[in-house]
C-alpha cells in the first residue's frame, strides 16, 4: 500500500497541488435540450459575476461538501470567450481533488455543470419547443459532474509534470 502524501498547509489552508489541474468550459453559448424545452445562456448573462466574482466555487458533482477550487482561494480562474464560461484551476492536494482529477484524466467525467440564480430571462418560439435565453444571472458554482445537462461543456485534466517533460523533450535536438 503507498504511503499516503502529507497534506501542506499555507496560512491555515491546504496548499494547491501543482501537478492537480483542471481546465475546460462550465457553460457554452450553445442552445441545449432540457426536455420541454431548449436553454441557451447569453454571452453576457454572468458579466456581473465576472466583474465581481464573489466566493465562486468548483464543486464535484454540485457537492458542496466537496469544494475542489474557489475564486477567493486563487486557485480558480474563470474567463469568458466566443465559446462561453471558461475555467482554469489548480485543486489542492485531498482525496477528493486527487479522486476528481484521475477521473477527469481518465476520460470518466468528462464534462461540467454550473448552478446560478436567474435574474433575467426570455422565451423565443421555435419550431418544436420554445428557447429559454438566459440574459442576466448570478454564477453560485460551477462543477465538475458525470451527467452535465449540456452536453458541449468540457474538462480536461492538466498534469504539470508532464507539460514540464513534453516541454523538455521537445527542447532536445533531434538525434
Amino acid at each position: 500500500m503507498p504511503t499516503p502524501k502529507p497534506e501542506t498547509r499555507a496560512l491555515g489552508t491546504l496548499a494547491p497541488a501543482a501537478d492537480l489541474k483542471v481546465r475546460g468550459y462550465a457553460v457554452t453559448w450553445d442552445s441545449y435540450d432540457m426536455g420541454r424545452e431548449l436553454e441557451r445562456v447569453d454571452p453576457n448573462a454572468f458579466a456581473r459575476s465576472m466583474e465581481e466574482p464573489g466566493d465562486i466555487a468548483l464543486l464535484w458533482n454540485h457537492d458542496t461538501g466537496k469544494p475542489l477550487a474557489r475564486v477567493r482561494a486563487g486557485n480558480l480562474r474563470l474567463f469568458t470567450d466566443a465559446t462561453g464560461l471558461g475555467f482554469e484551476a489548480t485543486l489542492p492536494d485531498t482525496a477528493t481533488a486527487r479522486e476528481a482529477h484521475a477521473l477527469v484524466e481518465s476520460g470518466v467525467v468528462s464534462q461540467c455543470s454550473f448552478g446560478f440564480m436567474v435574474r433575467a430571462e426570455k422565451y423565443e418560439k421555435g419550431v418544436d419547443k420554445p428557447t429559454r435565453v438566459i440574459l442576466d444571472a448570478d454564477l453560485l458554482e460551477i462543477s465538475l459532474v458525470t451527467f452535465p445537462a449540456n452536453s458541449a461543456t468540457s474538462v480536461e485534466a492538466r498534469d504539470a509534470r508532464a507539460e514540464t517533460v513534453r516541454r523538455t523533450i521537445r527542447l532536445l535536438p533531434p538525434c
